[in-house]
């Protein structure tokens, strides 16, 4: 029978490896976990064997007086730590500073992490939920968060990089593979511990190419119920409005439309377009009771025809609302912000 490497073995404890970075991280954690395996078992085998030889066998029996302090095995001792330590540092340097520096070919594409959610930017102003890449071709990722600390993790890639608000942290990598592997946020921060995950997709170039043309409109073979729920998603609603009548941060939207919401100043309101369209891009002028004025205002992040379709969406979740079947046969031209 053919014996089988000690690093083939490690290798199937790993993700799938689908970048070019992988060789960079793997090579130098089964080193490191070989030599550490060789020590742990030098140092206990000396032990045990130690014991055995020197354990005192009779209960009359005294060993002898200590002989003291070693110099030499204390150098050796230290020599060694110190050597498993630059060895360490040796074989990670190379695949750390070629990870940290971008080619300067690399496709852009812009992150937006928060809490529940991420958001990709392409160049042209095109969004989507998901992480899209060409085999072969090397990609920058520039991300911002706009809460708490994110830290954006792809396995396959040997990825991982936290995300800190305030400033912009940067990441790259080339595919290799053709397929569809996990993403997510693995960092927990915040009062929340809704995860965000997503996926990134690696496809051929020419998929890749004609992806990147479907999502130049987001109303393209949608209705506007659906573009709606797609930027419930996008824009990160989800984390503070549930849509089953849970409380968040802010009032759940299930049922939502067609009522009377009652405010913190003691009036009511009717829940309709006027004023959800009020709540997307001024939404503290008008705080539910019970809750605090703490939204970010929308005003030049959503264009009306995207706040139609929220609107519309809204609609389907209330029993006042209608079906909003005949606002999604309306014309679905216009809108300046292109999402999908």
């Amino acid at each position: 029978m053919a014996s089988v490497p000690v690093t083939m073995l490690l290798a199937t404890w790993l993700p799938r490896a689908a970048s070019t970075a992988t060789k960079g991280v793997d090579a130098p954690f089964q080193a490191l976990y070989v030599v550490s395996a060789f020590a742990v078992i030098l140092v206990v085998g000396l032990a045990v064997a130690f014991v055995r030889l020197f354990g005192r066998r009779d209960a009359e029996q005294k060993g002898e007086a200590g002989t003291g302090f070693s110099r030499l095995l204390f150098g050796l001792w230290v020599l060694a730590a110190a050597a498993l330590a630059v060895f360490a540092v040796a074989i990670g340097l190379p695949g750390y500073l070629d990870q940290s520096v971008p080619p300067y070919e690399a496709f852009p594409v812009g992150v937006t992490a928060r809490t529940g959610a991420f958001s990709f930017e392409y160049p042209g102003g095109n969004f989507a939920d998901t992480l899209h890449a060409a085999v072969g071709r090397p990609v920058v990722l520039n991300m911002e968060s706009t809460d708490v600390v994110h830290g954006l993790s792809i396995p396959a890639l040997r990825l991982h990089q936290a995300i800190t608000p305030g400033k912009t942290s940067r990441a790259w990598f080339t595919a290799t593979v053709a397929d569809t592997f996990p993403l997510q946020d693995d960092l927990f921060s915040g009062d929340s511990l809704l995860v965000a995950r997503t996926a990134l997709v690696v496809q051929n170039q020419a998929d890749y190419d004609q992806w990147l043309q479907s999502i130049a409109d987001i109303f393209a073979g949608r209705t506007l119920p659906e573009v709606g729920e797609l930027l419930y998603s996008r824009m990160g609603c989800k984390a503070c409005h549930t849509i089953n009548g849970a409380r968040l941060v802010g009032p759940s939207f299930k049922g939502v439309y067609g009522h009377e919401a009652k405010l913190r100043d003691g009036t009511t309101v009717a829940v309709d377009d006027d004023y959800i369209r009020e709540s997307i891009l001024y939404p503290n002028k008008k705080v539910v009771e019970g809750y605090e004025p703490v939204m970010t205002p929308f005003l030049g992040k959503l264009n009306d025809k995207e706040i139609g379709a929220i609107t519309e969406w809204l609609k389907t979740l209330s029993d006042h609302g209608g079906t909003g079947d005949g606002a999604a046969a309306a014309d679905t031209t216009g809108g300046s912000r292109k999402e999908k």
